[in-house]
């Protein structure tokens, strides 16, 4: 799957986002091997921003084996991963939404999320679930902005004040 995205520019000095400049790129959505690097590197990034973020309740890199990432790739470089975990029959959960930092503000996340969900409907997924955190606001945005709403917290996460879970049918 190719996506249209736009070029971004350098960062300001400030931080604040990234400038677009007219030029157009796309983004290829790839399901890639497991041991493809990476996407191995995007994982460890995830996990590591994740720690950082809720120092108190550690993440780590155990991934479930029946995760079916797909990966972002914009100008021949790895932007972005997202797996689809088969709860129950017709419920998935998103696990490993991550975009690389370089590449935030392009339309990645989007881009991985519309077709996560076209795979989980060719699979007979109705329902996608997932749990981010409150220290998450641009992930709280950007799934509020698809159509996901919040639910309560379930599985390992009920219980947890750091865990916002959220769901959307298909």
């Amino acid at each position: 799957m190719v996506f249209p995205t736009f070029r971004g520019r350098s960062r300001p000095a400030d931080g604040g986002p990234r400038r677009v400049a007219p030029t157009m790129e796309a983004v290829h959505i790839v399901s890639p091997p497991p041991q493809d690097p990476g996407l191995a590197r995007l994982l460890v990034a995830a996990v590591d921003e994740l720690n950082a973020r809720y120092p108190e309740d550690p993440t780590d890199h155990v991934l479930d084996p029946r995760a079916r990432f797909l990966l972002a790739d914009l100008d021949g470089e790895p932007a972005g991963c997202v797996a689809l975990v088969p709860l129950e029959p017709g419920v998935g959960e998103i696990k490993r939404m991550f975009v690389d930092p370089a590449h935030r503000g392009r339309g990645v996340a989007t881009h991985l999320l519309a077709a996560l969900e076209e795979r989980a409907r060719a699979a007979e997924v109705r329902t996608l679930v997932l749990e981010t955190g409150v220290r998450q606001p641009e992930a709280v945005a950007l799934y509020e902005k698809l159509g996901f709403h919040p639910v309560e917290a379930y599985g390992s996460h009920a219980g947890n004040p750091l865990s916002l879970c959220y769901a959307k049918a298909l």
